[in-house]
C-alpha cells in the first residue's frame, strides 16, 4: 500500500485529500452513456385519444404504427389495432401491407398530385419511388 506515518507524525488533512484523489484519479471512469427516458405510453384508448384517432389520423398522408404511436402517445400494439379499426371503417386505405410494417394513407388526405394552397404552378412535390409504391418524402435530403 503506502508508507504508514511513524509514531509521532500525523498526516495533514491536505495530504490525506491529495492521496485519496490521486489514487482514484488514475483509474478509468466508465460512463453509462446517455440513458433514454422511458415514455409513458397509454395501453388503452380513452375517449380523448379515440376522438383524436378518428379525427386526426385519417387526415395524414402517411400512416404507420410508429406515426400513430408518436401522435397519440399509445403503444405499438394499440396503434396497430387503431389502424385496423380505421381500415374497417374505411377512413384510411392501405398502400402496402407486410407482416411487420403497414403503410396507409388517409382517405381525407390530399393526393400526391393535388396542389396545396399557395403552391406554384410549375413545382412538383419531391417523391421517392419504390418498386411498386410512390410516397412523398417527409424530410428533404
Amino acid at each position: 500500500m503506502g508508507k504508514q506515518p511513524t509514531t509521532g507524525q500525523k498526516k495533514s488533512k491536505d495530504a490525506i485529500a491529495k492521496a485519496a484523489s490521486s489514487a482514484k484519479g488514475g483509474r478509468k471512469k466508465w460512463t453509462k452513456g446517455k440513458v433514454k427516458d422511458k415514455l409513458a405510453l397509454a395501453v388503452f384508448y380513452d375517449e380523448e385519444t379515440y376522438k383524436k384517432l378518428l379525427e386526426d389520423i385519417p387526415k395524414l398522408r402517411l400512416i404507420t404504427p410508429a406515426i400513430v404511436t408518436d401522435k397519440l402517445k399509445v403503444n405499438q400494439s394499440l396503434a396497430r389495432r387503431g389502424i385496423r379499426h380505421l381500415r374497417e371503417k374505411n377512413l384510411i386505405r392501405v398502400l402496402d401491407a407486410h407482416r411487420s410494417m403497414w403503410i396507409s394513407t388517409g382517405v381525407k388526405a390530399k393526393a400526391i398530385g393535388e396542389k396545396e394552397e399557395g403552391a406554384e404552378e410549375g413545382t412538383k412535390p419531391q417523391t421517392v419511388s419504390y418498386t411498386h409504391l410512390t410516397l412523398p418524402t417527409i424530410y428533404s435530403v
